[in-house]
Formats: C-alpha cells, structure tokens, sequence
C-alpha cells in the first residue's frame, strides 16, 4: 500500500509540475503575441477597440471594407498596399520641415501641424540607391530642414469630429531642388 502511495504522490507532483511548466510557457506566449498586437497599427485596431467597449459610430462614419483584412505588402521593399487604398488615393503634395524619420515614416510639421508619411525603404537620387534612413538623416535632407514630399494620400476614415488619412510617400524634393524617388515595384503616373 505505502509503495502504490508514494508512485501516486510522485505522479502527483510531476503532474502538478508539468502542469506548472504549461501554464508558464502559455502565458509567456500570450505575453509576447499581445506586444505584437499592440505594435499593430491601423483602421482593424480601431475597429477592435470600438468594438470591444460597445462604442457604435454615427451612420456618417465610414470605415472601408479593405481594411479589415491584412494589408498585403507590395514587395519585400514597399509600403503596405490594399485595392481600397488605390482606388480612394489622390496624389497630394505636402511640403514642412522635417522633424524625424522614425519606423518607415517621416514625420513633417507643416502650417497645419505634424503629418507622418510612411515610407518606401529604398530610393533613388542621381545614379545612386540609398535606404530612407539614410536618405532623411542627412545625405538628401536632414532634420530641420524644408522638403516636399509627393504622396499617395487615402482617406481611410472620417466623422463630424475628425478623419484619418494614410500618406505613402514616393517622390521628394529638398530644398536644393534636388529629387529622390521611392523604388517601387510599380509606376506612378497623373492622369493629364
């Protein structure tokens, strides 16, 4: 009897153990996927947190459908791109100074504030490819100075209170004149 004991009282801890063990490694996990999921950015976040504190919006408001689906990325080398952001995008000019290039984006103060500009990664000035790190941190332009940014803007989401818009740029021009151009795997052309 005490031996069937003590081989139910080892199998006991090795349970309660392993069980232990389990419970630690899944909360690790659901730990390191929730920081992923707090560095997602975009229109399906919102719409989670809306969703999730019972907030409904006005009829006014809109959020497109694309949206809610990941947003596939155009190459290795370019900005995320859905079908409802092209088919809603205006081409814009936007012209500020620039304060950071910071997680594919440069962010301008312009007269009517701070925008942030995703950014493809490679570019091209002259016969020369450079990174964006390297073309807004000093070689094309750096912080503080004056540069207009050609960019495919799409409203993705607006109210009576305020919208969101989403800005891809592809072409910039710094206070030389000079030009650089993002190396997209595809062409960008104005109607006339």
């Amino acid at each position: 009897m005490r031996k069937s004991l003590k081989i139910v009282a080892v199998a006991a801890v090795l349970f309660v153990a392993l069980g232990a063990a389990a419970f630690v490694y899944a909360c690790s996990q659901n730990g390191a996927n929730a920081n992923t999921h707090e560095q997602q950015v975009g229109v399906q976040g919102i719409q989670t947190f809306l969703q999730s504190h019972n907030i409904t919006l006005p009829d006014n408001a809109t959020i497109p459908w694309g949206y809610n689906m990941r947003k596939p990325k155009v190459g290795a080398n370019g900005p995320y791109l859905t079908e409802e952001f092209l088919q809603n995008a205006t081409i814009s000019n936007v012209t500020g100074t620039v304060v950071l290039e910071v997680k594919r984006m440069l962010v301008l103060d312009t007269s009517s504030g701070q925008v942030r500009i995703l950014l493809p990664k490679d570019w091209i000035v002259g016969n020369e490819t450079m990174n964006r790190v390297t073309l807004f941190n000093g070689t094309f332009t750096s912080q503080g100075q004056s540069i207009t940014i050609t960019v495919l803007e799409s409203n993705v989401f607006a109210n009576a209170n305020f919208s969101i818009n989403e800005m891809i740029g592809y072409e910039a021009i710094n206070a030389t004149g000079t030009h650089a151009y993002a190396v997209l795997p595809f062409n960008i052309q104005p109607a006339s």
